[in-house]
C-alpha cells in the first residue's frame, strides 16, 4: 500500500517502492484507489497529491510479473484509476521529480495539474515491447494533442521536464517539483470543492470520452499483450530480472 500523508486541506499519496522503480501491479492499483476513496470521503480534503520516493516516478506496468492478457481484457483497474483522478471532485496533483515511464507516464497525465522537477522525464515505451499505451494514451493525447501523443509513442522519445511544459504535459516546471507543491495549494485554498466538481463534471460533458473507451482500451493491450512475439520479449525480461 502507498504511504499516505495529510496537510491542511490535501492528501500526499507516496509511491513507496523506489527499489522496484514505483511499478504499477495489483496491490498498487488497489491501493491508490482507495486512497483516492479515503480521500474523497474526507470533507476537509479538497487536493490529492500523488508523489513517489526514489529515482522513479513510476516505472508502469511490472511486466516481471505474471499477467493473463485475458483477466486484462475483462478487468481493467488501471483505466479505472486514471479514470478516478481525472473525474475525482478533488483537485487531483502529480509531482513528478524522476522519470515517468509508460504507464507512469498516464499515471501523471491522468491528474489535473502536473508539477515537473529538473530530474523528471517523461517516456512512453510500450512499443518496444510490441505493446500498446492504450489506457494511458487517451489521457496524453488530451494535454498534448494526438499527433504528439501518437509520435512520442512511435518513437518512444523522452520529454525532458521543459519539453514537458512546451507539449503541455505538464503545468508547471522547475528545480524541484515537490517544492512547486506548497505555493500551488496556497493557490488551491481559494477554490471550494463544489465549484472544483462542478468544473470537473462540465469538463466530462464537454469533451468526456465514450463510456465504453475503457473496455475498448483493456481488450486493445490485451490483444497485443497475448501476442506470440511480446510474450518472448515478456519472458527474456522475466529472466533478466530472476537471474
Amino acid at each position: 500500500m502507498p504511504a499516505v500523508r495529510s496537510g491542511p486541506g490535501y492528501r500526499e499519496v507516496v509511491l513507496d517502492r523506489p527499489g522496484r522503480r514505483n511499478v504499477i501491479d495489483a496491490e498498487l492499483l488497489t491501493g491508490l484507489l482507495a486512497a483516492v476513496r479515503d480521500a474523497e470521503a474526507d470533507p476537509g480534503c479538497r487536493v490529492l497529491v500523488l508523489s513517489a520516493e526514489g529515482p522513479d516516478f513510476c516505472a508502469g506496468m511490472d511486466l516481471a510479473a505474471p499477467v493473463d492478457p485475458a483477466a486484462v481484457a475483462d478487468d481493467v483497474p488501471y483505466w479505472t484509476l486514471l479514470r478516478s483522478l481525472s473525474t475525482s471532485e478533488l483537485v487531483t496533483v502529480a509531482v513528478v521529480d524522476g522519470a515517468a515511464t509508460a504507464g507512469g507516464v498516464g499515471l501523471a497525465a491522468a491528474c489535473d495539474l502536473v508539477l515537473a522537477g529538473d530530474a523528471a522525464t517523461f517516456r512512453l515505451t510500450e512499443a518496444l515491447f510490441g505493446l500498446l499505451p492504450a489506457m494511458a494514451l487517451p489521457f496524453v493525447a488530451r494535454r498534448t494533442g494526438e499527433q504528439r501523443a501518437f509520435a512520442a509513442t512511435l518513437t518512444a522519445r523522452t520529454w525532458t521536464a521543459a519539453e514537458a511544459l512546451e507539449a503541455g504535459l505538464a503545468d508547471r516546471a522547475g528545480a524541484s517539483a515537490a517544492q512547486l507543491l506548497r505555493p500551488l495549494l496556497v493557490e488551491l485554498r481559494r477554490l471550494e470543492r463544489p465549484a472544483v466538481a462542478a468544473l470537473k463534471r462540465y469538463r466530462e460533458a464537454a469533451f468526456g470520452w465514450p463510456a465504453e473507451l475503457g473496455r475498448t482500451a483493456g481488450r486493445a493491450f490485451a490483444e497485443r499483450l497475448a501476442a506470440p512475439e511480446v510474450r518472448q520479449r515478456i519472458a527474456v525480461l522475466r529472466q533478466a530480472v530472476t537471474a
